[in-house]
């Protein structure tokens, strides 16, 4: 109570959360008078959505969907060709409930991006879904795959890693994490969750976008030459300049990113099914073996 009171008087709030160190720090010049000092306010990029509402949330996703798939409902529906595959979404939102409900704080973002690469490239296929309203199930943007994912180049990624050099996508949840600026301008790091993907931020596979006038990813030029397929990256999720903030104000710092498979892209592709060996990461401390000795130098 005491060192409440203390903080109190020197104007610091004694319970507030510190200033996150991985949001993009900018300095800017000022004149010196602390009465024109900006007054810092913590800002959230997203709303927080409490998990003891997340079982009405999913029921409320799933009706968007029919109840059950027959010949009558497909003849009498109209095609949603960008509608995030429900399996895909089913797949999301166990992952969020395992790794934010009941393995993390109980809170977490109202909004999860969900990224179907099932699809061709060409295609949209990454989705911000919000859990309250079920909004962007419809509205997914372009996003590249890793180009070691992809050796035919024919615009699927057949294959998926996480191997340092692999330049591989990878499958699995992940947490959003800081903003920072490299070769490609302003990016966003990444946590991978899972096994599948839990060597992202040593693999530096991150978010980001490009420069226009720069070879890579959706140039259009560079599209059109290569007939009609967009460039591929080196296993980071690269989306359009005019995307890169909005897609950043919904995974920093905390956000939740899940790229998976959708069962109606890989049925359609007609190609067999990508495999990633669900083979457990290797942690330092594991590849220290300790064996009975003899006792002896």
């Amino acid at each position: 109570m005491y060192r409440n009171a203390i903080y109190a008087l020197l104007g610091i709030a004694a319970f507030a959360s510190p200033a996150s160190a991985q949001s993009e720090i900018i300095f800017a010049p000022g004149t010196g008078d602390p009465a024109t000092a900006p007054v810092m306010q913590p800002v959230l990029a997203y709303k927080r959505f409490a998990c003891t509402g997340f079982a009405e949330a999913k029921a409320r996703l799933t009706q968007h969907y029919p109840a059950e798939v027959t010949e009558a409902s497909i003849a009498t529906t109209a095609p949603l060709p960008q509608r995030l595959d429900r399996s895909l979404l089913n797949e999301a939102l166990a992952s969020y409930e395992k790794h934010v409900c009941r393995w993390g704080s109980g809170a977490g973002p109202s909004q999860i991006v969900v990224v179907d690469f099932a699809k061709r490239s060409s295609e949209p296929r990454l989705y911000v879904v919000d859990l309250e309203s079920g909004h962007g199930l419809d509205t997914p943007i372009v996003v590249a795959h890793g180009i070691g994912s992809d050796p035919d180049d024919d615009g699927f990624a057949d294959a998926f890693g996480d191997v340092q050099d692999s330049w591989m996508s990878s499958l699995g949840a992940a947490r959003g994490g800081e903003l920072y600026r490299g070769r490609n301008g302003l990016s966003l790091r990444l946590d991978g969750l899972d096994p599948s993907n839990s060597s992202m931020r040593q693999r530096d596979i991150v978010v980001h976008s490009y420069a226009p006038e720069r070879r890579r990813y959706f140039n259009y030029s560079l599209v059109s030459a290569r007939g009609g397929k967009p460039g591929t990256s080196e296993g980071c999720f690269v989306v359009e300049p005019h995307r890169r903030d909005w897609l950043y104000d919904r995974l920093r710092d905390g956000g939740f990113l899940y790229a998976g498979l959708g069962k109606e892209g890989l049925a359609q592709r007609g190609k067999p099914v990508p495999v990633q060996p669900a083979v457990a990461p290797q942690s330092a401390f594991q590849q220290v073996l300790f064996r009975q000795g003899t006792g002896t130098d």
